[in-house]
């Protein structure tokens, strides 16, 4: 038994009906050929670069096993073809996913709970503003005024310059 992982890019505009109908697709692609183990959905997230003026994308893990790799080519270039990926990487694993890889996997439909929850945790608590903003004004800060002199280097105004002149 042969197992692969491919982790694909998904145009992040998209709603999730779209994309559960995107990830069938994908799993009845490599449903002809192997047995899909594991779907991950990632999240959105920014891209290094843009990819097709995308600033973000949608990433999506699939696990699969086949006996044969003939059907890979075929669907690379499926992945290739199919306007909604943006990218898409298939690799070898050298044993099945293990059961931490495969208990992430999320269910079709608790997806929509899953992309909340991932935009839940990118937002600051209101909480931890609101207690820097009291210590930062709580301390007086020192601030020590610099006076240029000719050679434009800063002295503390504190230093008298008549002694240093001598």
């Amino acid at each position: 038994m042969k197992y692969f992982e491919t982790l694909y890019i998904v145009n992040p505009n998209f709603e999730q009906s779209r994309l559960n109908t995107i990830i069938k697709d994908v799993e009845k692609n490599v449903g002809k050929f192997s047995n899909v183990i594991g779907h991950n959905i990632w999240g959105k997230k920014r891209l290094a670069y843009q990819i097709d003026n995308q600033k973000y994308g949608t990433f999506v893990l699939m696990n699969f096993e086949t006996e044969e790799g003939s059907g890979i080519a075929g669907f690379e270039s499926y992945m290739k073809l199919n306007i909604s990926v943006l990218r898409a990487q298939t690799i070898r694993l050298k044993s099945r996913p293990t059961e931490a890889v495969l208990e992430k996997s999320i269910p079709l439909d608790n997806k929509d709970k899953f992309q909340q929850s991932i935009k839940d945790e990118g937002k600051p608590d209101k909480t931890s503003e609101d207690s820097s903003a009291n210590d930062e004004s709580a301390e007086p800060v020192e601030v020590e005024i610099m006076k240029e002199i000719d050679e434009g280097e800063p002295i503390p105004e504190s230093i008298d310059t008549d002694t240093e002149q001598e």
